[in-house]
C-alpha cells in the first residue's frame, strides 16, 4: 500500500473512531432512559397457550391410548366416567429479532428541543428489549450477526 493511501486510511479510521466514541458517550444515559420507559409498562403474565413442558397448569383432556399412566389426573378422573390427563403449559423462551430504522430519514425533529426520530426509535427499541428480557424471551438485533441472548448479556449485545 502506498504511503498516500495508508495515510488516508488512517485519517478515516481515526475519524470513525472519534465519531463512535462521541456516540457511545450517550449510551449509558440512553440505557437508563430505556429502563425508565420500560418501568412504566406493567407486563401481564403471558403464557404460550400451547401444551408442553412447564410448571403451569394448562388444561385437562381425555386420556388417549399411548398416554403415560402417570400423566392421569386421578382426582379429575374420579369426578367423571372418563380418565383425564393434566397438561402443562409450554414455557420455552422465544427468540425475538429487533430492528430499528437508523436511516437518514430518521434525522428529523419537530422542534429544536425535541430528540431526533432515530434517538426516540433507539430508545423505544431498547425499552422493548428490556421488557422482552424481563418476560424471559431471548433478543437479538436483526442483521447484527449475534445469536439471540437473554439477561444482561442480551441487552449489552443489543
Amino acid at each position: 500500500m502506498s504511503p498516500e493511501r495508508d495515510g488516508g486510511f488512517r485519517r478515516r479510521a481515526v475519524g470513525l473512531r472519534q465519531a463512535a466514541e462521541t456516540l457511545s458517550q450517550r449510551l449509558p444515559a440512553l440505557l437508563v432512559e430505556a429502563e425508565r420507559v420500560a418501568a412504566t409498562v406493567t407486563p401481564g403474565v403471558h403464557g404460550r397457550r400451547r401444551t408442553g413442558m412447564g410448571e403451569t397448569f394448562w388444561q385437562f383432556r381425555q386420556y388417549q391410548a399411548g398416554d403415560a399412566a402417570d400423566s392421569i389426573d386421578w382426582r379429575q378422573s374420579a369426578r367423571s366416567r372418563h380418565l383425564f390427563v393434566r397438561e402443562q403449559e409450554w414455557e420455552a423462551a422465544e427468540s425475538v429479532w429487533l430492528w430499528c430504522d437508523l436511516s437518514d430519514s430518521m434525522a428529523f425533529r419537530s422542534g429544536p428541543k425535541l430528540p431526533l426520530k432515530w434517538e426516540r426509535a433507539a430508545l423505544l427499541t431498547l425499552a422493548l428489549a428490556s421488557l422482552l428480557i424481563r418476560g424471559g424471551e431471548r433478543i437479538a438485533f436483526l442483521g447484527g450477526g449475534e445469536r439471540p441472548a437473554t439477561g444482561r448479556y442480551g441487552m449489552e449485545t443489543l
